[in-house]
Formats: structure tokens, C-alpha cells, sequence
């Protein structure tokens, strides 16, 4: 009983604010860089990378919400984030889609998210204790 307790929420829902926060951040980009791609030839090998390094941002900008709201135990918090985030927005493209297929795509976005979360959050810490 004493655990049920202990649970905060409210961290969790910051959690869920911020991953929200990342997904909008990903749309943004992923609009944007849609129609710089309307004006510009850019060659489909490119595309992919972009993508990744847009994910990677929005990434950044949701650990660094988590940092803002309760940042203690960001590595733990970020193994969380960078699931939500990847399953959030799975659902999200796949509604957008109006589709859903289950690749290997889908582990490669999970994996990518993971390793980008745990990786963004280790430089935010790391900044924050030479800041501190």
C-alpha cells in the first residue's frame, strides 16, 4: 500500500506533457521540411537522414521539457520518454497514414528512439552539472 502511495503522477504526466511537446516538435519539422522539398531537388537517399535528425531534435526539445519539470533521474525518465515518444508517434504518423503495416521499420524508430534519448539525456546532465 505504501508504494501505490508513493507513485507521483504528476511526474508522469509532465512526462506525458513533454513527449506530447516532442511529437508537435517532430510535426513542425517534418512540415517544414515538406515544403522546403516542394522548392528543392534533394536526392531520396537525403530524406531518411533529415527524418532522423528531425526525430533526434524533437528528441532533444522533449528531454529538455523533462529537465525543466522534474529533473532528477533523467536517465531512467529518458528510457521512458524515448518509448512513449516512439510509440506516440507510430500512432500518430500511422493515423495520419491511415494505415498501420508492423516492419522492421517500426524496431529501427523504437531502437533509434531509445539510443537518442539516453545519449541527449547524458549531454543535458552533463551540461547541467558544468553549468551547475
Amino acid at each position: 500500500m505504501q508504494k501505490i502511495k508513493s507513485l507521483n503522477w504528476s511526474g508522469f504526466l509532465s512526462i506525458i506533457k513533454c513527449c506530447m511537446i516532442g511529437i508537435l516538435t517532430t510535426l513542425i519539422g517534418l512540415i517544414i521540411f515538406a515544403v522546403i522539398l516542394k522548392f528543392v531537388d534533394l536526392s531520396t537517399n537525403i530524406i531518411g537522414y533529415v527524418n532522423d535528425a528531425i526525430k533526434a531534435v524533437s528528441i532533444f526539445v522533449m528531454l529538455f521539457c523533462i529537465k525543466k519539470t522534474n529533473g532528477d533521474k533523467l536517465i531512467l525518465k529518458s528510457i521512458f520518454a524515448g518509448l512513449l515518444y516512439a510509440v506516440l508517434s507510430l500512432i500518430v504518423f500511422a493515423i495520419l497514414n491511415k494505415g498501420f503495416s508492423f516492419n522492421l521499420t517500426i524496431l529501427y524508430d523504437i531502437l533509434f528512439a531509445l539510443i537518442v534519448s539516453v545519449i541527449v539525456a547524458i549531454i543535458i546532465n552533463l551540461l547541467h552539472k558544468k553549468n551547475a
